[in-house]
Order: structure tokens, then C-alpha cells, then sequence
């Protein structure tokens, strides 16, 4: 008896929540959708601007030219993720050595991760070439060298394809009609539908898929997709948007309303050179849209106070604060023996993961002198080194290197040893390199900008080698520098 209650008890909080995210879907204001009419007509619009206007880029090139499905796939796989958070200008010369290094999935999965983050190097977000690894080792031994073509399966299956990546792989590679989501569509749908609340809110997310599934061609995913992230990235941008070059400007509800406020630049020259009867035809959109200030109501109206501090299309979408990026201090030592310099692993997991760098401490936020001894101590003892080294090494200056979330300034100090001095066993995984080994290894542009700066140093080869005195010969033999490598 008991379990037949619980059973009821589960049911109704289920039927609850279900009739609870219903309703809140529902409660929106019909602005927020888009009619079958507008449908088919931005449909035709976007595609026709896409035909004339879109950008030669490599990776739409293989989509569209390339009979192998594999190889489709795979070359829009690997442009989406090194697109996450990189400027497309960034990527292309990435992706062209990429393609030409491993053309294939079968190629990528035959190398090793440490070639994988060696290409990287410079991208930044270094998980994201490790996941690509991992990815087509997958296909490879588990799904016989098949890509899946489909949402659900790309998702599934393959680790780092999340809900966006897999609707833009469905499409652009294998023209199933599945919609995407990215930032740029986020700012192109918010504007059109003028959906003020925040992106982070569920059933706002949820309505922006399931606007972008009803918006997409079924004749042509592939192109309707990236039309949309092309509008986005080109012309709906989020400062200083080009309204007046908008292909579909006429179903823009944001555009709509904000032609009632005064305007500079592009967009009031535009609203200049249109004739009366147009404005009207126009204004027809506008009746069906409710005022801001009557939308108390819709949970997805943008407030009337924020509207009327920036009554302009740049309004939407929601903006979100930035978190300011936490100051962060880290010491450097670039140790030097002959022609080589002691590099070390970072951990498999976090921040530039697996990457090799000089050896590193995080300083304590009150750096005290003490506390940055005791940081540094430790951080010779696990390199293995004697601590009466370190009085022979001199501070070189500061780098400074920004990551998405960490403003980072690293003090480099520099430590000459002479060749007879021998380092104990490391707790670190380390090795000694090359110059050139650096420039072409696995190594992050932070501890390339350390380099740089310690080649740029006033630094002469010193008199005194740490652990041992030079001998004066006839030969007149010196004691190699950092900066003697680069001569």
C-alpha cells in the first residue's frame, strides 16, 4: 500500500512539473514565436543573402565538395571545436596544417597526444585538441571508422560533441535538418524575437533550440546554419549591428521597435532613404508586437527600465556581467645546462593540461619574502636541485598573459648550471630541450613570451657557475647562454 502511494506521490510531482514548464512556455508573449508565414520567408531570404554574401572558408569548401562522408564530418568537426571561443581568422591557418597533417580520422587517431597539443600550441583551451584525439580514437575501435551522421549518436558517442557541435556536424556534413545554437544565433534570434531574459534560464535555452529547429531548411540545413552564424558574426554583431544590410530586417521585432527612437550612423541613414509606403508596410509587424511596458506577464520580455536606458537593438540579447579575471602571480626559473633547459609536465587535468613549462610555483597572494622562499624552496627540492644553487640566479623581469579567467604575471628568474652539476631524482616528469624543441613542442605561448623575454635580457654569460668555478683556460672556453642560443 505504502509503495502504490509513493508510486501516486512521484506520478503527480511528475505531472506537476511537466504541467509547471508548460505553463511557463506558454506564457509568453506570441512576438516571442515565429509564424509559418515568416517561416518560409526568412528561409528564402537568409539563403539567397548566403549565396551571395557567405565567406570562402576551408572547411565549407570540403563540406561541399568532398564525396566521403567520413572525411565531411570530419573536417567540420575539427572547425568546431577549434572555433570554440577563437576568431575565425585565428583558426584557418590551424585548420589547413591540421588537414594536411592528419587528412583523415584514421590519421589523427594513429598519432600520439603529445603531436596533437605540439600542433595546438597557440590555440589556447588545450583540451579541446586532446578531445579531438580521444574522439577519433573512439570511431576508430569502437564504431568500425564510422563518424555517426545524426545528433543523438554524435553526442553520445563521441566525447566533447556536445548539443551545438553535433547539430552543426548533423547539418553542414550530412544535411540532417537539426538547428543550431551558438552565440552568434543566440544574438540573431533574440534580436528577431526580442527575448530579453537571460540565455542562462532554462526555458529560455529551450525555446531558442526550439526556435532554430523550426527556423532551419529542410531542403538545406547545412547552408540555412551557417547563414545564421554568418548574419551573426558579420552583420547582427553585438556592438554596432548593420541593420541596414540585414536580409531580414523586415522580421526583426527588436529593429522594429527601436525605429521609434532616434538613431545614428548606418541604420538612420537607412530609415532615411525608405519611402512612406514601405515604413508602412513595415509597421504592420509592429501592431501584432505588444509594448514592452504590456508584457509584465511574459517571462521572456525584456524589462521596461532596461529597454529605456538603450531603446536600440543592441539591447537584446540579455547582457550578462563579466567576472573580472582573478590576479594571479607565478615564478618562473628558466634553468639552463649547456645547450638545453629543464622543461616539466603540467597535470593531465586543469588549466593547460599536459602541456610542458619552465618550472613554476603560484606565490602566495601577501608574497612575502619568506613565503616566496618557501615557495621556491619547494619547488627545487621536487626539480631535484640543490638548494646553494639558488643564490646564483638572477631575476629577469615579468610577463604578463591573460587567460579567460586569470591575469596572470609571471617573474622569470634565470639559473645557470655548470655540466658537472647533477640533479637528484625529480618528483616532476621533466626533460631537457632544445631551442628548437620549444618552438615546436607542446609548449604554451605564456612560457614562449617567458623565452622571448630572457633572450631579450641584458643577461652575459656569468663569470661564476652555479655549483662550480670556471677554470681559466687558453682556450678561452664560456660558459653558453640563453641568449648566445638565439645569436
Amino acid at each position: 500500500m505504502q509503495s502504490i502511494l509513493m508510486a501516486g506521490k512521484k506520478k503527480s510531482k511528475d505531472e506537476n512539473t511537466k504541467t509547471s514548464t508548460k505553463n511557463a512556455t506558454s506564457n509568453i508573449c506570441k512576438k516571442h514565436i515565429f509564424s509559418a508565414d515568416e517561416i518560409q520567408s526568412i528561409q528564402k531570404n537568409m539563403l539567397e543573402w548566403y549565396d551571395k554574401e557567405q565567406r570562402t572558408l576551408p572547411w565549407r569548401t570540403i563540406a561541399k565538395t568532398e564525396e566521403s562522408r567520413n572525411i565531411r564530418g570530419y573536417a567540420v568537426w575539427v572547425s568546431e571545436v577549434m572555433l570554440q571561443q577563437t576568431q575565425v581568422a585565428t583558426v584557418i591557418p590551424y585548420f589547413n596544417k591540421w588537414i594536411e597533417k592528419w587528412p583523415t580520422i584514421e590519421a589523427l587517431a594513429a598519432t600520439s597526444v603529445e603531436e596533437v597539443l605540439q600542433m595546438w600550441a597557440g590555440l589556447g583551451y588545450y583540451s579541446r585538441g586532446r578531445r579531438l584525439h580521444e574522439g577519433a580514437n573512439i570511431i576508430v575501435e569502437k564504431l568500425k571508422g564510422q563518424m555517426p551522421d545524426n545528433v543523438s549518436d554524435l553526442v553520445k558517442l563521441i566525447p566533447g560533441i556536445g548539443a551545438y557541435s553535433a547539430s552543426a556536424i548533423a547539418s553542414i556534413a550530412f544535411q540532417k535538418p537539426a538547428g543550431v545554437v551558438d552565440g552568434n544565433v543566440i544574438r540573431v534570434l533574440s534580436r528577431m524575437r526580442t527575448i530579453g531574459a537571460h540565455v542562462s534560464i532554462p526555458t529560455v535555452r529551450d525555446h531558442l533550440w526550439e526556435l532554430a529547429n523550426k527556423l532551419v531548411s529542410k531542403e538545406r540545413p547545412g547552408d540555412f546554419n551557417q547563414s545564421v552564424m554568418e548574419l551573426g558574426a558579420i552583420i547582427c554583431t553585438p556592438q554596432n549591428p548593420n541593420c541596414a544590410s540585414c536580409p531580414v530586417n523586415n522580421f526583426c521585432s527588436a529593429f522594429s521597435l527601436s525605429k521609434t527612437t532616434p538613431r545614428v550612423g548606418k541604420m538612420d541613414s537607412f530609415l532615411k532613404k525608405e519611402s512612406a509606403a514601405k515604413i508602412s508596410r513595415k509597421s504592420d509587424l509592429s501592431k501584432n508586437i505588444p509594448d514592452i511596458e504590456d508584457c509584465s506577464n511574459c517571462s521572456f520580455c525584456l524589462p521596461a527600465s532596461v529597454w529605456n536606458e538603450n531603446p536600440q537593438v543592441t539591447a537584446f540579447p540579455c547582457k550578462s556581467e563579466k567576472k573580472s579575471a582573478r590576479e594571479e602571480k607565478v615564478n618562473v626559473l628558466v634553468i639552463e645546462k649547456e645547450d638545453k633547459l629543464l622543461m616539466v609536465r603540467r597535470p593531465e587535468k586543469g588549466l593547460l593540461a599536459g602541456l610542458w613549462e619552465f618550472p613554476c610555483v603560484i606565490l602566495p597572494e601577501e608574497t612575502t619574502k619568506k613565503a616566496k622562499t618557501a615557495r621556491i624552496n619547494s619547488l627545487v627540492k621536487e626539480l631535484g636541485i640543490p638548494n646553494s644553487l639558488l643564490s646564483s640566479k638572477k631575476h629577469v623581469g615579468e610577463v604578463i598573459h591573460l587567460f579567460s579567467h586569470i591575469h596572470t604575471t609571471y617573474i622569470v628568474e634565470h639559473l645557470v648550471l655548470n655540466n658537472s652539476v647533477k640533479i637528484e631524482s625529480s618528483e616532476k616528469e621533466g626533460m631537457w630541450v632544445t631551442l628548437d624543441e620549444i618552438k615546436t613542442g607542446a609548449v604554451s605561448t605564456a612560457m614562449k613570451k617567458v623565452l622571448a623575454l630572457v633572450k631579450k635580457s641584458d643577461i652575459k654569460p656569468m663569470k661564476q657557475i652555479a655549483g662550480k668555478k670556471r677554470k681559466r683556460s687558453t682556450e678561452n672556453q664560456k660558459q653558453t647562454s640563453i641568449k648566445s642560443f638565439f645569436s
